[in-house]
């Protein structure tokens, strides 16, 4: 028995049966590799991927100013911002008014209890502590926004550009308020002498479509 298991012909069948079973067992021992396996992908790093980083360009604010009259003027309208980027755009329509200009400014306070004078809604907004100018001017008050027109028929179409109004930050506009003048600003000094308040309204922030 000793003898046959030593024999020639023993040795070479026993070698063969070996390597056979080492190449059945190789691509297993591959796969568990992670160096060699196709199917191995590195995890993220947390904190790097684009998507982590918040994409606001092009993202605007949007406020509103409904107006409403003050000693029965009769003088309403509405009046919207858009802002994008460090400018606000100020759009809208006001009825009501004498044909001709009327001072068109932000004021300092969003109350709008006196309905008699318009005078709760404070003076001009003017964080700066600058003085009254035109809208162009290198100083301003803040809420110095010019004249509107209104035509023969009263209504006044409004499109302005300012680059110095803000609805964000500190001296954002919103919670102020807009009032519309009987008059013309002169931009004369303290406040432009632009008259009695016609109408006037809260500016409120809402969402952006």
């Amino acid at each position: 028995m000793f003898h046959r298991l030593n024999s020639p012909s023993f040795l070479i069948i026993a070698s063969v049966a070996f390597m056979t079973l080492g190449c059945e067992k190789s691509p297993d021992s591959a796969a568990v590799n992670p160096a060699n396996s196709e199917t191995t992908s590195q995890s993220p790093i947390a904190g790097t991927a684009s998507d982590d980083v918040e994409d606001t360009t092009g993202q605007s604010d949007v406020a509103i100013c409904r107006l409403e009259q003050i000693g029965g003027s009769g003088v309403t309208g509405t009046v919207n911002f858009t802002q994008l980027g460090d400018k606000v755009t100020v759009t809208g329509e006001v009825k009501g008014l004498k044909p001709g200009k009327h001072g068109f400014h932000v004021h300092e306070s969003g109350d709008l209890s006196d309905k008699e004078t318009g005078k709760s809604a404070g003076g001009h907004f003017n964080p700066t502590g600058q003085k009254h100018g035109k809208p162009t001017d290198a100083e301003r008050h803040f809420g110095d926004l010019g004249n509107i027109t209104a035509d023969d028929q009263g209504v006044a179409k409004i499109e302005i550009t300012d680059n110095v109004i803000s609805l964000r930050g500190p001296n954002s506009i919103v919670g102020k308020s807009i009032v519309v003048h009987v008059g013309d600003d002169k931009f004369t000094q303290p406040t432009g002498d632009a008259g009695a308040r016609a109408a006037f309204g809260l500016i409120e922030k809402k969402v952006a479509p």
